[in-house]
């Protein structure tokens, strides 16, 4: 059996040397290949757990820079969609200006009023009324008047009958239940209707209005006797009327007077209607159709009962048939004088686009009212004169330019929108709609909310002109408008601003937060190269110098190696 090798204690000791020589060059060499002293929890436990932590929050904080950078985006996007909204705005403001300054066709003078009748004491405040604010008309509680327009009548009844069409409780009928009724009756009278509707005000009193316009429109309300309610006329048989006013700037109507007839003044022999006579003729407004008035015994018996026609007969005639005419109701009205022997008709609007056209040429008339007979006679044509509320063809131009701006300026709020989001434009009204989150810590407890606006036209109180700008008080309106629209859209650019300045601040932070962490992250694990690099070359040397060690260290056997030979 053969014994173990035997070292000599000076070549054990070079072995180990160099053995723990290799094992710091394998270290070094790695850690020059690597860069990094630290490697593994075996290397330094502290360092490299520590480090790991470092490197997490960096990376975390990294992915949140997406983040931000995206709301920095966002906001941006909003800035320039406002920047592109106001210049929007001021083009609007220039067109409004532009429509204010063009004076052609128009005066700031006040256009034709109709004639207003107000109750002199609102319907819950009479002495009749309720504590409730109703009004009792059970059993033979009524209230009856007329209302005239200044040449028609017509009678309102109010009890148990005629205002069980519009409530079920006649004893506790409302301001509402008694204009329905009035109107119901006023609509319903087919011989001589007065050209004048109810309503309520808000302060709760009856109001007659004329359908015509001008100083000659008329509203009369006459009480009978014996009333039991008062509907704020009082209950006494008196006559309350109110007038209205014509143009500030002198509009007329169009008003087509026929010529004097003897026969149709007092004291003349009109015409016989029983017979054979026959006065029909077409009446025309402006561009619309035609229509014929019959005026002889087939069509009206009325008329037809008349030996001797005066000129407030055939008037009130001709009236039946216009009002029967939704053509023609509540826009022409025809007057007979008895003193003068003339018929006229009177457009109730006024201006230069009013034009009434008679033509008495039909072959069946016989009979002469003022605008001739048969085939030879000639069409009367009137037509009214400039207008406070005329049209003017430059301004409803630039009316719909306006309006085709505040379009595009809806247009612009929808298109400012980044990746998504749109902090200029909501469809509702809830704010978490277009509102914008950006997140700063890797724990989320540090973030700004960024509340969205709604600023399209309808977000910025901009509305479309429906009147063509033909009234300075139309475009005064817009300007006030605009002016606080400018004053929303700066106060968001502000806020937005403000913003902005908050994610770039952060933005920043994280950058620099972020290389604060991955420098000590390195700190804790890189190598030094340079000190790594000389240790490689100082082992590399301490392994040549261990080697020749080791080979002096066998010399001695090398000799008896010799003497065995």
């Amino acid at each position: 059996m053969s014994s173990g090798i035997t070292l000599t204690a000076a070549t054990r000791q070079n072995l180990l040397s160099l053995q723990g020589t290799a094992d710091l060059l394998t270290q070094t060499q790695n850690r020059l290949s690597t860069g990094k002293k630290v490697n593994s929890a075996l290397d330094d436990p502290t360092s490299f757990f520590t480090s790991q932590s470092l490197s997490g929050r960096s990376g975390d904080l990294g992915s949140l820079l997406n983040g931000i950078s995206n709301g920095v985006q966002t906001i941006q996007a909003a800035n320039q969609g406002i920047t592109s909204i106001q210049k929007l705005v001021d083009s609007a403001k220039s067109t409004a200006n532009q429509a204010l300054a063009d004076k052609s066709a128009v005066t700031s003078g006040t256009p034709a009023t109709a004639a207003i009748l107000s109750a002199g004491t609102s319907f819950q405040g009479t002495s009749t009324a309720a504590t409730d604010g109703t009004q009792d008309f059970s059993g033979t509680r009524n209230a009856v008047f007329t209302v005239n327009d200044g040449t028609n009548n017509t009678t309102i009844t109010l009890d148990a009958s005629t205002l069980s069409g519009v409530t079920n409780n006649v004893g506790k009928a409302t301001a509402d239940d008694v204009v329905k009724a009035i109107n119901n009756q006023l609509a319903n009278d087919t011989t001589n209707p007065a050209a004048v509707s109810a309503s309520k005000t808000t302060n709760g009193r009856i109001v007659f209005t004329s359908t015509a316009t001008g100083k000659d429109a008329t509203a009369t309300v006459t009480n009978a006797a014996n009333n039991e309610v008062d509907l704020g006329f009082g209950v006494a048989t008196t006559a309350q009327t109110a007038k209205g006013a014509d143009a500030k700037n002198g509009a007329t109507a169009a008003a087509a007077e026929g010529a004097a007839v003897a026969g149709l003044a007092t004291g003349g022999t009109g015409p016989d209607f029983t017979g054979a006579a026959d006065a029909s003729f077409t009446i025309k407004l402006g561009d619309g159709p035609a229509k014929k008035i019959e005026l002889n015994t087939a069509a009206d018996a009325t008329l037809g009962a008349l030996t001797d026609a005066k000129a407030t007969d055939l008037a009130t005639a001709i009236n039946k048939q216009l009002n029967a005419d939704t053509g023609f109701k509540g826009k022409v009205t025809a007057v007979g004088d008895d003193t003068t022997g003339k018929v006229t008709f009177t457009s109730t609007a006024t201006g230069s686009d009013q034009k009434i056209t008679i033509d008495a040429s039909s072959a069946a008339t016989d009979t002469d009212i003022g605008f001739g007979a048969g085939v030879t006679a000639k069409p009367v044509v009137a037509s009214g004169a400039g207008s406070a509320s005329g049209t003017n063809a430059t301004r409803t131009s630039l009316a719909k330019q306006f309006n085709t701006l505040l379009d595009q300026i809806t247009q612009q709020a929808k298109d400012s929108s980044y990746n998504g989001i749109n902090l200029l434009y909501r469809s509702g009204t809830d704010a978490k709609e277009n509102s914008l989150k950006v997140t700063f810590n890797e724990t989320g407890s540090s973030t700004l909310n960024i509340e969205g606006a709604k600023l399209d036209s309808d977000g910025l109180g901009l509305s479309s002109v429906t009147g063509g700008f033909q009234s300075d008080d139309e475009i005064n309106k817009a300007l006030t408008a605009i002016t606080a629209a400018t004053s929303q859209l700066r106060a968001q650019s502000s806020t937005f601003g403000s913003n902005l300045s908050v994610v770039q601040n952060r933005q920043d932070f994280s950058k620099n937060l972020i290389n604060i962490l991955d420098t000590g992250s390195a700190n804790l694990t890189n190598a030094d190269l340079n000190e790594e690099a000389a240790n490689s070359q100082a082992l590399s040397t301490r392994q040549s110098i261990g080697i020749s060690a080791l080979s002096l260290a066998n010399t001695a056997q090398q000799g008896i190696l010799q003497l065995l030979r």
